[in-house]
């Protein structure tokens, strides 16, 4: 079966994710960096949208493919049909458990080569899973100075190909992490892109049932993808301009150093100076 692995992660409380969010939303002198339409879906589920950031930087060939199955109407109707609470929600034609369909499979793209041009914003170094964590526009990356790589992190959000046990067995079937962060996971499935908006629509998809690894079973209810659009498919007159913070900007710095040193007087135990990149929230603004 495709999947991120057979675990289980405890439930993130959303509303402590609405709260951090609505937190750096809050703060003034926020930088925004806009999102071509080129990086962006817009993904409709039966409780509103959520749109997508795409990331053609780490992932080209499972972006593009991604890209054509939209286009093609792939997505269009299957249904999120394993949901493991507090973990992820992954949804495809489910072709792994029955015939595999006619879709090429897709290389790994775990983690790239690093670049000086990348504007990487530091934030712990080391980390737990990482030598060092950051951000790369807006999305949480892990690297490593010594061999020279750099890659993309499991925080809550994101969104990557689902696989076997073979490195390059992904095809169609993606999964959206709706749970605490599966860090564990880091550079063993190709992370393509994340939800920049409409996470409370994401965290409402019916779950499966534990005892059944969250596979839910043929003719029970699950939750449609009802249609999956690129946003430059759209005319531009209806497109949604999206912004999220410039993780690259000087205010964006200010935020994490006030997060890890915790200075407000609620705080009677100072926790240590370290700093989890995947409990950053990266603000998002929408208009037209």
């Amino acid at each position: 079966m495709n999947q991120p692995w057979n675990a289980f992660c405890p439930t993130l409380t959303l509303a402590l994710v609405l709260t951090a969010a609505a937190a750096v939303a809050a703060q003034d002198g926020t930088e925004w960096r806009s999102i071509e339409a080129a990086s962006i879906a817009y993904m409709q589920l039966p409780g509103g949208e959520a749109i997508i950031e795409l990331n053609a930087e780490f992932a080209p060939t499972t972006v593009a493919q991604f890209k054509r199955l939209v286009r093609d109407g792939f997505y269009d109707g299957l249904a999120f049909y394993r949901v493991v609470d507090g973990f992820v929600a992954q949804g495809g034609d489910g072709s792994d458990m029955a015939d595999p369909n006619s879709e090429p499979m897709l290389p790994a793209e775990f983690e790239r080569p690093w670049s000086g041009e990348l504007p990487f914003t530091s934030v712990q170094k080391p980390d737990m899973f990482a030598p060092e964590t950051g951000f790369i526009d807006g999305f949480a990356a892990g690297r490593d100075m010594q061999s020279r790589k750099v890659w993309l992190t499991h925080c809550p959000g994101v969104i990557a190909m689902a696989r076997n046990d073979g490195s390059d067995t992904g095809s169609t079937d993606f999964y959206i992490v709706i749970g605490q962060a599966p860090r564990y996971l880091d550079r063993n499935l190709t992370i393509f892109g994340r939800v920049v908006s409409g996470m409370d629509v994401v965290y409402r998809v019916i779950r499966g049932p534990s005892d059944a690894n969250g596979m839910i079973a043929e003719g029970e209810p699950s939750t449609i993808i009802e249609k999956i659009v690129l946003a430059e498919d759209v005319p531009v007159a209806a497109r949604k301009d999206v912004r999220v913070t410039d993780t690259s900007g000087a205010e964006f710095g200010k935020v994490l150093q006030s997060r890890k040193k915790r200075g407000p007087p609620f705080f009677h135990h100072k926790p240590p100076e370290v700093l989890d990149v995947c409990q950053i929230p990266v603000a998002t603004r929408i208009g037209r």
